[in-house]
């Protein structure tokens, strides 16, 4: 399947790369655009959209552990976090059961 970059000027991302989209669906990802655009010059849609579309997801999305750059963890990762922090715990209780 072949990937064409999609124009400059349709594309906002302030980057310098080019974005690659499917070959197939490229004048139908132009015309798409073009229609919106139009639609909302006439003021007939806005650009406003929700942070995100359903809220049980949001939260659940919220409480699941994160690693660095934002992404979320693997489940062998989570258990690797969790084995880590044991340790430390189990560390810090003996060093202070020493000291008394």
């Amino acid at each position: 399947m072949y990937r064409v970059p999609l124009p400059s000027e349709v594309v906002s991302t302030g980057e310098e790369e080019p974005l690659y989209v499917n070959a197939k669906q490229y004048h139908r990802i132009l015309k798409r655009r073009a229609a919106r655009a139009k639609l909302e010059e006439r003021n007939r849609i806005q650009r406003n959209r929700k942070p995100y579309l359903h809220e049980s997801r949001h939260r659940h999305a919220m409480r699941r552990p994160r690693g660095p750059g934002g992404r979320f963890l693997t489940a062998a990762e989570i258990a690797e976090l969790d084995k880590n922090k044991e340790n430390e715990n189990d560390d810090g209780q003996n060093d202070s059961s020493k000291g008394n």
